[in-house]
């Protein structure tokens, strides 16, 4: 009889905590989820970041916050984490496309000149190829 009540006692309580368990492990999973959020966030926003940086002139600026994201592996199964660098990677084009323009200019100050000529040719370093879409416009 001892034994019967322990195993009911037993039953009981399992049935009584596996709500409390499971939503346990759904905390722990949304956890987790967050945790890796907050890990690749800054990764997320490179791409609008380099965007305004470019559009402010700060090519410099643009081309450290692209290195943030050339850690991706281009043969990573995370579409978001590829989507974000072919982004950046877009956006750093433009930048170089930019730059060579600048450069180009003869009426371009002397210091823009040599800020561009760096911040090319670290872009270049970085193999960002040439924007093709100044090259057809």
């Amino acid at each position: 009889k001892l034994e019967a009540l322990s195993e009911s006692s037993s039953y009981q309580a399992k049935k009584s905590f596996k709500p409390l368990l499971d939503n346990t492990n759904e905390v722990r999973k949304v956890q987790s989820a967050l945790a890796v959020l907050q890990r690749i966030g800054p990764l997320l926003q490179v791409p609008t970041l380099m965007r305004q940086h470019i559009e402010n002139g700060r090519y410099a600026a643009a081309v450290k916050a692209y290195r943030r994201v050339l850690v991706i592996d281009d043969n990573n199964n995370i579409e978001i984490l590829r989507h974000i660098k072919a982004k950046a990677t877009e956006a750093a084009r433009e930048a170089r496309g930019d730059l060579e323009s600048t450069i180009a200019d003869p009426n371009t100050p002397v210091t823009k000149l040599l800020d561009g000529i760096r911040d090319l040719n670290e872009l270049i370093d970085l193999d960002v190829p040439t924007d093709t879409s100044h090259a057809e416009g």
